[in-house]
């Protein structure tokens, strides 16, 4: 990861510094989070439609794993628009959108309805989206607190990417974006981290994230959750192996756990100017088949 870079592209400039915080898809439709736990093919690799599903897949991922792509930078809107209506046509080629495809690959039926709202055209309506859609909320929720992380890696949806997209979008309304004091850089801490851990994402040096994130986890830090999490997916991206990046997502996973518990600190979450999302993206990019 030295010197390459981490596909920070213009984060730092879409992200502000140090500056003050829809409906579904119709029939597509998302099970309930219970199912979503259950069952446990979360790849969506067997059953008649797979073919659709990992089609569909493929094109999500390509959004944010490849030349030229980061899940630290908002694709354009043509991509995301262009991506979801060829996965659509992949889909109903193979009639996985049909009333009798049930609530088969439920992380990929959400996926697809992450990706409808992340390409609304008006960022205003993601504002508080997640305490809005209940429905939505749940499965979310249960993906990210009760599923295994290193489960969600290697299962290929890029669920973390278009959380990532979500909040790139959130952060062009100023308004929307989190306060100083909720992003925990309201003080000169905050604030060197902050430089430092861009700085490493730009150099695409392992060595410098690590070392930064373990140096803000020390301090004495107060009044944010968001900042200290971040940290700790500056050290789970920074991982020279998988067993060491296996036990940093367990360590993140539990971590989250005790920052987001419901739709309102999921929406919160969404708002920060940290690159918190798209990092874990990159870090589960690493365990995915």
């Amino acid at each position: 990861m030295g010197g390459a870079g981490f596909g920070l592209g213009g984060f730092g400039a879409g992200m502000p510094q140090g500056s003050g915080m829809g409906a579904g898809m119709g029939g597509i439709g998302v099970p309930p989070a219970g199912s979503q736990a259950a069952g446990m093919d979360l790849a969506c690799a067997s059953g008649p439609r797979a073919a659709g599903w990992s089609a569909a897949k493929k094109l999500f991922r390509a959004l944010y794993d490849g030349e030229d792509v980061s899940p630290l930078v908002l694709p354009s809107a043509e991509r995301m628009s262009a991506t979801l209506d060829s996965a659509m046509a992949e889909l109903k080629a193979v009639g996985a959108l049909a009333p009798d495809a049930g609530d088969e690959c439920g992380l990929g039926r959400l996926c697809l309805q992450l990706m409808s709202i992340a390409a609304v055209e008006e960022p205003a309506a993601l504002a508080q989206l997640f305490q809005g859609l209940e429905q939505l909320a749940s499965p979310v929720l249960t993906m990210l607190l009760d599923v295994p992380l290193a489960a969600l890696g290697q299962a290929g949806w890029p669920l973390f990417g278009l959380l990532s997209t979500i909040n790139l979008r959130k952060s062009q309304i100023p308004e929307v974006i989190n306060s100083v004091e909720v992003d925990g850089l309201a003080d000169d801490a905050g604030l060197f981290f902050q430089s430092e851990l861009l700085n490493a994402l730009q150099a695409g040096n392992a060595e410098a994230l690590n070392r930064v994130g373990a140096f803000y986890l020390q301090l004495d830090a107060s009044g944010s959750a968001l900042a200290p999490l971040t940290a700790l997916a500056s050290q789970t991206l920074a991982a020279s192996t998988v067993g060491e990046r296996l036990a940093f997502l367990d360590t993140f996973q539990a971590a989250l756990k005790q920052v987001i518990g419901s739709a309102a600190e999921l929406d919160i979450a969404l708002s920060t100017r940290w690159p918190l999302w798209g990092m874990t993206q990159m870090s589960l990019d690493a365990l995915s088949s």
